[in-house]
């Protein structure tokens, strides 16, 4: 499962936080490594002091390089969109035959993504 910025966002918000920190043990206690991109994880990462949930959050998953710029950005042609940062996720989950857990599942439906909604 591949964790787009919003998930990372959500905890933050303590009404979200228990709903993704259950999200993720469930992945965890069913052998899933979480993961996401670098590009996700800075669109998010704001105060690491303030984001300990994050923090916690990130030694359970793999981060993977921002990917293939030109890829990437054809899939934004292709999709009609400018979101480099979801296509990118998008791409990420094509790569790994992987679904996208999501706060804003409209922008993965237009870019053809694989996604669940948080």
């Amino acid at each position: 499962m591949i964790l787009d910025a919003g998930v990372f966002i959500a905890l933050d918000n303590s009404s979200q936080r228990e709903v993704v920190q259950a999200l993720v043990r469930k992945m965890v206690a069913e052998g899933v490594v979480p993961a996401t991109n670098d590009a996700a994880l800075a669109q998010a990462w704001r105060d690491p002091a303030k984001q300990v949930s994050m923090t916690m959050l990130l030694k359970a998953v793999t981060v993977y390089p921002f990917g293939n710029p030109r890829a990437i950005g054809q899939r934004c042609a292709l999709s009609g969109t400018s979101d480099v940062v979801d296509a990118s996720l998008a791409v990420l989950s094509d790569r790994l035959g992987d679904t996208i857990l999501t706060t804003g599942p409209h922008d993965m439906a237009v870019l053809g993504a694989d996604f669940e909604a948080l």
